[in-house]
């Protein structure tokens, strides 16, 4: 075994090299002249195993106020999974401009993570589940449409001699590893957001020597990939407590939640059908919406603060047996749910989850407003998929003795405040910053009190707050 890994570190270090860089003057938009760097990064497809497995080219940009390599960097990991890093860091870049450096004081890497925008191979596609429109949504009758679907991209992606497998958070964090490297860092600062948390702390746990500190929001356990519905039914309880103090709401929806769950139970026993023009062909069409659909696009759109405050105006209107605008949105979602890359859900599946975690999940969403919508369809295409699986070992706590700043806001059921609490009780010198009103999406940089967090915690000072409020959201 020794002997395999040592051939492997060889193999890793072999391949491991920058292909010319492409130079490109970027200009920020108050006016700073940057420097972005184009780079590929090639590495092994697949280090665990002896011999060659083939390679993968990653695609990174550096970006700096010169085009001269700086002592220290940032990477910041794009979340997703899928989601474009080097796209990320340049139009971080272009917003922040001096500022954002000055308080950095370092270079900014961006990568396209294995299987996304710019590396090669990518693994996006767009085959369509193809969903009926005639009858209500259900798990049921969509998974093996879904199933169908996926079973076709992994048989096309293996027919061209690609491996899925070796697309998981475990080959990611070694990638990040070996673009360190390839790079000439000594040392690096990770930042990650949702799935670029979870990325960020198999990448400290695997290389610690290799990073000077973390910074992570909407945090995502090593074994936080699947979500707990109970967290969902927290966060709209939360939106209960929010509506009361709203004088404009509090008459009208006592309780958001019992409105829902009359809709819900209605639709349940007596699905609707609408007619409406279709948006591509203008034609008319009979939409029929059920309660799943209803659960779903809820799960959904509580990922934004700012998209669920609709919820109050929408589940109204529903109430009154208006079931136009929520046709519109079926629609579209029935038309576009598909495959939009293996990469995501090869990722998610191989993360997975723990045997409790899963019956958890279970007992949670017999009881739960949403069901397991939150969670749909991902967790149930295993099979599809091949049935990928790190293994429990992956999804054991991190810890570590590296610095470790973490931010999470209570309005947010996908990467809840309780992930962050379970994660920083390992960590040495973790710290978590609470934010009430703050969904999984809120501005990094948009608080003067959050930017105060970040350059202290940068400077290697411990964070002398623990919470930071945000605005309301103002329901429509």
């Amino acid at each position: 075994m020794k002997f395999v890994r040592w051939m492997c570190a060889l193999t890793t270090l072999a391949m491991s090299f920058g292909i010319a860089a492409k130079e490109i003057e970027l200009r920020a938009d108050d006016g700073t002249a940057l420097t972005l760097l184009e780079q590929t990064v090639r590495v092994p497809v697949i280090r665990a195993k002896s011999g060659d497995t083939g390679a993968i080219d990653l695609f990174v940009v550096r970006i700096g106020r010169t085009s001269a390599r700086t002592r220290t960097a940032h990477i910041i990991l794009a979340g997703g999974p899928g989601d474009s890093g080097a796209s990320l860091v340049t139009g971080l870049a272009r917003r922040g401009g001096m500022g954002l450096f000055e308080m950095l004081d370092g270079d900014l890497i961006g990568i396209d993570q294995r299987g996304t925008g710019k590396s090669s191979p990518n693994l996006q596609t767009q085959v369509l589940y193809r969903l009926p429109l005639d009858q209500p949504g259900s798990p049921e009758l969509w998974l093996p449409l879904m199933e169908t679907a996926s079973r076709k991209v992994a048989a096309t992606f293996a027919a061209r001699g690609i491996r899925l497998e070796a697309y998981n958070t475990r080959e990611s964090a070694d990638d990040v590893e070996d673009i360190r490297r390839a790079l000439g860092y000594e040392r690096v600062t990770l930042w990650g957001r949702s799935y670029g948390s979870h990325l960020a702390l198999a990448t400290l746990r695997r290389h610690p020597k290799s990073i000077e500190r973390v910074i992570l929001a909407n945090p995502e356990g090593p074994d936080d990939t699947f979500k707990l519905p109970s967290r969902v039914d927290a966060v709209l309880e939360k939106f209960d407590q929010l509506i009361a103090t709203d004088a404009r709401w509090s008459a009208r929806v006592p309780r958001l939640t019992v409105l829902m769950k009359r809709v819900l139970d209605r639709l349940h026993r007596e699905p609707q059908t609408v007619e409406l023009s279709h948006p591509a062909t203008g034609e008319t069409i009979r939409v029929a919406i059920g309660k799943f659909d209803v659960q779903w696009l809820t799960a959904q759109a509580l990922g934004d603060p700012r998209t669920a405050a609709t919820l109050p105006s929408a589940y109204l209107e529903m109430d009154a047996g208006d079931f136009r605008r929520i046709a519109h949105l079926v629609v579209a979602q029935r038309s576009r749910m598909g495959v939009q890359s293996a990469m995501k859900p090869m990722m998610d599946l191989s993360s997975g989850a723990t045997r409790a975690r899963r019956a958890r999940i279970d007992r949670e969403a017999a009881a739960s407003l949403l069901g397991n919508a939150i969670n749909f369809p991902q967790m149930y295409l295993g099979k599809a998929w091949g049935n990928p699986d790190l293994g429990d070992d992956f999804r054991r706590p991190v810890r570590s003795n590296v610095p470790v700043l973490i931010l999470a806001g209570d309005l947010d059921p996908r990467t809840p405040v309780e992930n962050g609490r379970e994660i920083v009780r390992h960590l040495e010198h973790g710290h978590l910053i609470v934010l009430p009103n703050g969904g999984h999406h809120f501005d990094f940089f948009g608080s003067p009190q959050i930017r105060n967090v970040l350059v202290a915690f940068l400077r290697g000072e411990r964070p002398a707050i623990t919470t930071i409020q945000l605005p309301a959201p103002r329901f429509e």
